[in-house]
């Protein structure tokens, strides 16, 4: 007789980061806590082609979560499944606040369209002036200011027009219903901040409190420059970790 499937099939195609999200998610609620089936089982299990799991395997591998072996399978690193937040996935903040044990929800999502300076022209490639599409939002961890974002993409990699009310949970999401291309992976850059000027009052923090900026660039499977985030995080929600793994 067949074993119970411990995984249940995605809803959607074969995508491999959504395969490795969901393997990542078995693990953290330990669905699998010392090893994994073999490729041709998850791949049965999720309803992919083994290919794709092949290649979310080899993510989580590089993640430090997986050690593979020939001979032997895949195992579970379980001090690295204990550290649910780390820079190397591509999550987003709704997750991020769930996955660190509070209560996500968001505040506001405004958007408006204005024209790029020069600053934010030279980061997302394009000339000064650029027509760019900014969407505030305000994510909340029980109910108190955890994470505030902007988002920036040029109205010309849009593929139609973003209202309010249009806007997703996840940027990711985002990216796959309204822009060029959907995005594939994202370089983050941090940089110490503290509070100070409208973000005092936004996250509710005193004036001079340390906080972390961070500001992502999201790149497609081709390595187009799609969209850029910049993002103030209070750290007493949200932590990331990184995991450095010995090539």
């Amino acid at each position: 007789m067949r074993e119970i499937d411990q995984l249940k099939p995605l809803e959607t195609g074969p995508l491999t980061e959504r395969v490795k999200e969901r393997i990542a998610e078995a693990i953290a609620d330990g669905v699998f806590t010392d090893s994994l089936p073999s490729e041709t089982e998850l791949a049965r299990q999720l309803g992919v082609s083994r290919p794709t799991v092949r290649g979310a395997l080899r993510s989580l591998e590089q993640e430090g979560l997986l050690t593979r072996q020939r001979g032997i399978g895949t195992r579970v690193n379980p001090h690295v499944a204990r550290i649910r937040i780390t820079l190397n996935r591509v999550l987003g903040f709704y997750d991020l606040i769930r996955e660190s044990g509070h209560r996500p929800s968001i505040a506001y999502t405004r958007t408006r369209t204005a024209p790029a300076d020069i600053n934010l022209a030279s980061r997302l490639g394009c000339e000064p002036g650029t027509s760019v599409l900014y969407i505030d939002r305000l994510f909340l961890a029980d109910g108190e200011p955890a994470i505030a974002v902007t988002e920036m993409i040029p109205t010309a990699e849009l593929r139609r027009p973003v209202e309010d009310e249009d806007v997703p949970e996840s940027i990711f999401e985002f990216a796959a219903r309204f822009a060029s291309e959907p995005i594939d992976h994202t370089v983050v850059e941090i940089v110490p901040s503290i509070a100070s000027g409208n973000l005092v009052e936004l996250l509710a923090l005193k004036r001079g409190t340390p906080c972390l900026e961070l500001w992502e660039t999201h790149y497609s499977a081709s390595n187009h420059l799609i969209m850029v985030s910049q993002i103030y995080v209070v750290d007493r929600f949200v932590r990331f970790n990184v995991i450095r793994r010995r090539m």
